[in-house]
């Protein structure tokens, strides 16, 4: 485990000698990485619609942008984690989440904005015992509904990746819906199944990790959920360059949960379609001299090799293991 030091901020308060300790009810977990694009924003709408006995915890993975720096500064009730190298989304959320002492944990991206109070959505998990997990609706900065939920995945899905999304129009007017899993961009879940499930993956270090903590959530006997009226905004969008990451971390995922033929036939999809779309984009390149195409060609030809090169590690391991 990488060297950290907790940093609590001094209000210069002295506490009264006889005053119980408040109970927390929710424990926000927040993993920063030189955020200070969308920090505050992100900040200030906690602080509008948190509920009451909220605590927040921030993570962060050696920034150098001052981010952490103008947290400590603004936002006094945010209680910081730093370590000393980026952990990557998995292990930071991690490492907030054992200084979390409330009864509901919700994993919340930095790039995002509430847009409402969250305390119905924590009354609902809390009123739905059999329920470990839920997510609410999702916007993306012109306030459009975007896919935060979706399948597991299958090598049908992983034929096209976006298969394993549900878009939100698949969805009616109910107020919640069980599904495979959530976007860990806002991931609402009780702190003693976080604890029982040890978290998230660290063998992830962005992409899909989400997904795996949900297909363990699905294993032990508990449902997710998506409450579809309640709203959040969520900035990210995609990026080309993340593509190979995206790739590697399915490559995890389908050597955590897949066995025998499924398992190489998920493989064989994910790696061939990276390298189909190494040559499509690079077609389109040579014809049209396309700079996007030409970006989403290279990241898949990245991607591809990270699965070969991930492949070859886990076959000396596995021979090692023989």
């Amino acid at each position: 485990m990488p060297a950290c030091a907790r940093t609590i901020p001094n209000t210069g308060e002295t506490p009264a000698l006889i005053s119980p300790k408040p109970v927390v009810r929710l424990s926000i977990l927040l993993v920063n990485h030189n955020g200070m694009r969308d920090l505050a924003e992100c900040l200030d709408s906690v602080k509008q619609f948190l509920p009451p006995e909220t605590e927040v915890i921030l993570a962060d993975n050696a920034s150098t942008d001052g981010s952490v720096e103008r947290v400590v500064r603004e936002y006094p009730w945010v209680r910081v984690v730093r370590s000393t190298q980026n952990l990557g989304f998995a292990a930071g959320n991690n490492l907030a989440g054992r200084e979390a002492t409330g009864k509901f944990v919700l994993l919340l991206n930095t790039d995002t904005i509430l847009l409402e109070p969250i305390a119905p959505v924590i009354d609902w998990l809390d009123e739905h015992a059999g329920h470990a997990v839920l997510t609410i609706n999702m916007l993306d900065g012109t306030h459009v509904s975007r896919a935060c939920t979706g399948y597991f995945p299958s090598p049908s899905r992983l034929i096209l990746l976006r298969h394993m999304l549900i878009q939100p129009e698949h969805y009616g007017n109910e107020y919640a819906y069980d599904v495979d899993w959530v976007q860990g961009s806002f991931l609402l879940m009780r702190t003693e199944h976080w604890r029982a499930l040890s978290g998230l993956d660290e063998s992830y270090f962005m992409y899909a990790e989400d997904v795996d903590l949900c297909q363990r959530v699905h294993a032990a006997g508990w449902q997710c959920a998506y409450l579809p009226h309640v709203r959040y905004i969520h900035l990210g969008g995609y990026n080309p360059k993340r593509f190979p990451e995206q790739a590697a971390s399915l490559g995890i995922y389908i050597r955590r949960h897949m066995k025998g033929s499924q398992k190489l036939v998920c493989w064989t999809i994910l790696a061939t379609g990276c390298l189909a779309r190494t040559f499509f984009y690079g077609l389109k390149v040579v014809l049209v001299s396309d700079e996007k195409s030409r970006a989403i060609s290279r990241s898949s030809w990245l991607a591809f090799k990270a699965l070969l090169h991930m492949d070859q590690g886990w076959r000396t391991r596995e021979r090692s293991l023989e």
